[in-house]
């Protein structure tokens, strides 16, 4: 079997971001970003890079992912000219919602808009009362 002298060059870079938005300490939405490039034939000129990002979002406050979004973007420099062409760049994205989600969140609305109380009409009594 003939031994090769080839080799690539991989770089791995991870990233991740954790935001409590409510301030109850605990994650409501955690994102993480992959970036690879590779060097495929070795001339120091990067052939190939895909950055993906996955972000965890928690809608309700439950301490688990209601959201789930992934997108990918891939680039491949096929013509070896060290740019990256539109028609060399592919994105892949990805939702996926808890079922159920949609409907709660929609009661959740419709209680929130059942509580509200409509003030207008005691402001025109009092305007009517104080000229204006």
């Amino acid at each position: 079997m003939p031994e090769t002298d080839d080799s690539a060059e991989i770089d791995v870079t991870i990233e991740t971001e954790v935001v409590d938005v409510d301030g109850d300490g605990v994650a409501d939405i955690v994102s993480q970003t992959t970036t690879t490039t590779i060097d495929v034939d070795g001339d120091g000129v990067v052939d190939l890079v895909e950055v993906n990002t996955i972000t965890a979002i928690d809608v309700d406050g439950d301490g688990e992912a209601d959201i789930i979004e992934s997108t990918t973007v891939t680039g491949v420099d096929i013509d070896g000219d060290g740019v990256f062409e539109e028609d060399e760049i592919a994105v892949e994205e990805i939702v996926a919602v808890r079922e159920g989600l949609a409907e709660e969140l929609d009661d959740e609305t419709d209680a929130e808009d059942a509580a509200d109380t409509d003030t207008e009409a005691g402001d025109e009594g009092t305007d009517d009362a104080d000229g204006g």
